[in-house]
């Protein structure tokens, strides 16, 4: 009798071990990061990516509404021209030219990017006579969605942004 009240022990104890693991990998946070090279140096840079309130340096946002700036906390809509995005400023910090804020989880913003738990930060360092920006996130996939859709929409966001941003810090 004892022996098998220890293998329905150890059988509970390996499903209960199995579970965490499996809803672990169904929520496995996904990271993209992404970067480029802009010839200028990096005040002029943040200026342009270094304000919460205004996204018009990606060829994709139509318009970018914030009434709080850059205050901790400012939410900002983001309007693609239809579908519209809620943000939150997490931290800013000018000393380090770094921005970080996250998606609000709510389901409208899942239909426009597959993405919950998304939290992103846009930095600019020096890079010998210019700047590097990079623009990194950790998220986990929607509800109904893949980790590499998922990560294909956000790396393709960030290089539409990216791969613009050169041409509107040279007309800044």
């Amino acid at each position: 009798m004892l022996r098998i009240m220890g293998s329905a022990l150890a059988v509970a104890a390996l499903v209960a071990l199995s579970v965490p693991a499996d809803a672990q990998a169904a929520g496995k946070q996904v990271k993209v990061v992404e970067s480029v090279t802009v010839d200028a140096p990096p005040s002029k840079v943040w200026g342009v990516v270094g304000d919460f309130s205004s996204l018009g340096w990606h060829p994709a946002v139509k318009s970018t509404t914030a009434p709080n700036g850059n205050a901790t906390g400012s939410e900002r809509r983001v309007d693609l021209g239809g579908p519209v995005l809620v943000e939150q400023l997490v931290r800013r910090n000018d000393k380090r030219q770094s921005l970080t804020y996250k998606i609000l989880d709510n389901g409208e913003n899942q239909k426009v990017l597959p993405v919950q738990h998304y939290v992103s930060t846009i930095r600019v360092k020096p890079s010998g006579k210019g700047s590097t920006v990079t623009w990194s996130s950790t998220f986990d996939p929607a509800p109904g969605s893949d980790a590499a859709t998922a990560k294909k929409a956000i790396q393709g966001v960030y290089r539409g942004g990216l791969d613009n941003l050169p041409k509107v810090v040279g007309k800044s």
